[in-house]
């Protein structure tokens, strides 16, 4: 055979084996992508090479209609407070598996007068200043302020909780950081609030009608997930 043709060949056999492949798309919130995916990922990486995955960054708003909409098969998501996206009989077309309560601790520097303390109430730190490392905090973290009866006065609104530790660290306020998110940085103390406290409920979402050839592989992962968190 000619070199030519050996390579149309060889291009053509792996067309087949790529087109044969089973896929499979994640789609995750960025810290709990972090937190919670590496360990069952490299599970299941371990168990099924033959798997080509897609892992999309997504926070839920975005996530959940793409499993929907079957551009995603899995989604690693949260709600705060209240309902989860998906429950039995409803018509999100969305099955939810919950993993984890993730509830969100108030962030100090060890300068800050509060820092020894083992737990704390949200209206103790009404002459605080707020970092913001989600902009969704925002609300959750006015209403826990107006039931403790202040005034939020807000230095930063960031949008990665990473970078506002940091900024807790430079002493431009403190923060509201969900725990699967918290570095373990010596200048920085996370101390749990006293109820009513505000907390982040992780889940796995799944179409409920969409079931493909890689199902078993699906459910592979998600019971990995859920293993992982046990």
């Amino acid at each position: 055979m000619r070199p030519s043709n050996t390579r149309r060949a060889t291009a053509a056999c792996l067309g087949v084996l790529a087109a044969d492949r089973d896929r499979l798309t994640i789609a995750t919130f960025a810290s709990g992508g972090r937190a919670l995916l590496p360990p069952a990922l490299s599970r299941f990486v371990a168990d099924h090479p033959g798997v080509e995955l897609t892992i999309l960054e997504r926070e839920p708003e975005d996530s959940l209609p793409l499993v929907r909409e079957g551009r995603a098969d899995l989604a690693l998501a949260y709600h705060f407070d209240g309902p989860p996206p998906a429950r039995p009989g409803d018509r999100s077309g969305l099955d939810w598996a919950p993993l984890i309560s993730d509830p969100l601790r108030v962030v100090l520097p060890h300068a800050n007068p509060h820092a020894r303390r083992r737990s704390i109430h949200l209206a103790e730190l009404a002459g605080e200043r707020w970092v913001l490392g989600c902009m969704k905090t925002l609300d959750l973290l006015r209403h826990y302020a107006d039931l403790a009866g202040f005034e939020l006065r807000i230095s930063c609104g960031a949008t990665d909780y990473l970078f506002a530790q940091s900024l807790v660290g430079a002493g431009v306020g403190i923060a509201l950081i969900p725990s699967i998110a918290l570095t373990q940085a010596d200048d920085l103390v996370a101390i749990p609030l006293e109820p009513p406290s505000p907390c982040r409920f992780i889940g796995i979402a799944t179409s409920r009608r969409r079931r493909g050839p890689a199902q078993p592989y699906l459910d592979a992962l998600r019971c990995l997930l859920m293993s992982a968190t046990t």
